[in-house]
């Protein structure tokens, strides 16, 4: 097997005109051969054996060049028919109900059980986690709900949305949230050479730092410090700071927080009234807020990857960041309008 019904430029051709990358291993390999090159020095250069080079060279003269592609169908065969990984795709598609009448996510063992339960294969959970990627499935994080939450309450607030955006043209719709920053960062994770020991330093303080934040359908956002607590005066004293800087009537909405429903607050809404319309979100519902978005925003491109000296140097980073940070998220796709 000497490769001699070949050019040289035959297999460089082949090589340009291949798009498959074992294809080019291959044929690249018979180049080497063709250029003098013994194939057991191939096979030492390609990490393969000495038979498998003859096997190729062997394949090119009886089949020709175009035989080096890889053939379908090789590999191990699914225990499973056509029909069993329709039925076991339809079943992953739908969430596992529990006992609470909530529902969980498929796990890799849940789907080698039901297939051991349905039709009597075993699998390992390797095997199992390709066969579940072969159908279209993908591993993804779910998205942490609360069991309080009702659906339809959601969904009147929704509407209800729509109502007063029509019936209030002059407002400005304000959504509204409070957080705390830390001085020491909570991220763990970081880039490394692998089997190295990074270490995060943090100095054990649990001071912080509490903030009101306003975001505007115009993707403004203003925020306040509210000092050691979060509590009714703290909140009305930043919702007063926000009416000076904005100077139009305001149409907030605000989560279920204790301090948000109080005596006196409800008495500060009562006595504005003529600037200032109230809407609660339903419970349980973070994700319709779209304040929330700017603290992960914040966390993710400052406190969370680093520890600050003290309140002072926190605070200032904190305004710096916000003053340059544009946020651009829409308030229309929290709320639906």
């Amino acid at each position: 097997m000497s490769l001699e019904m070949f050019t040289t430029s035959d297999v460089a051709t082949a090589i340009c005109s291949s798009c498959d990358k074992n294809e080019k291993l291959k044929l690249q390999a018979l180049l080497l051969v063709k250029n003098g090159l013994s194939p057991a020095k191939v096979a030492e250069d390609f990490s393969v054996n000495r038979s498998t080079v003859h096997r190729w060279m062997k394949r090119a003269e009886e089949e020709g060049l175009s035989s080096l592609k890889c053939r379908p169908g090789r590999g191990v065969k699914s225990f499973l028919t056509e029909e069993q990984l329709s039925v076991l795709k339809k079943a992953l598609s739908e969430p596992i109900p529990t006992d609470d009448g909530f529902s969980r996510g498929w796990q890799t063992k849940d789907a080698i059980q039901f297939v051991r339960e349905k039709f009597g294969i075993s699998y390992s959970k390797s095997r199992m986690r390709q066969i579940i990627k072969n159908l279209g499935f993908s591993r993804i994080t779910c998205r942490p709900q609360s069991k309080r939450r009702n659906q339809a309450l959601t969904n009147e607030f929704i509407a209800e949305i729509k109502k007063k955006r029509l019936l209030n043209p002059d407002y400005l719709f304000v959504t509204q949230d409070e957080s705390s920053f830390y001085l020491d960062s909570n991220r763990s994770k970081c880039w490394a050479i692998k089997g190295s020991k990074p270490i995060k330093f943090i100095s054990g303080s649990k001071t912080k730092i509490n903030i009101g934040g306003f975001y505007t359908e115009n993707r403004d956002f203003y925020w306040y410090d509210l000092g050691i607590k979060k509590n009714t005066d703290s909140f009305l004293k930043s919702l007063i700071k926000l009416k000076k800087d904005i100077g139009r009537k305001i149409f907030l909405l605000l989560d279920r927080a204790t301090w948000h429903k109080s005596k006196k607050a409800r008495e500060f809404f009562q006595n504005n009234k003529y600037w200032l319309q109230i809407l609660l979100f339903p419970p349980a519902t973070p994700d319709r807020n779209p304040t929330e978005y700017c603290w992960k925003t914040t966390r993710e491109e400052l406190t969370s990857i680093k520890s600050f000296k003290n309140i002072k140097v926190l605070k200032e980073e904190l305004d710096e960041f916000w003053e340059k940070h544009v946020f651009t998220h829409k308030m229309s796709h929290y709320l639906k309008w």
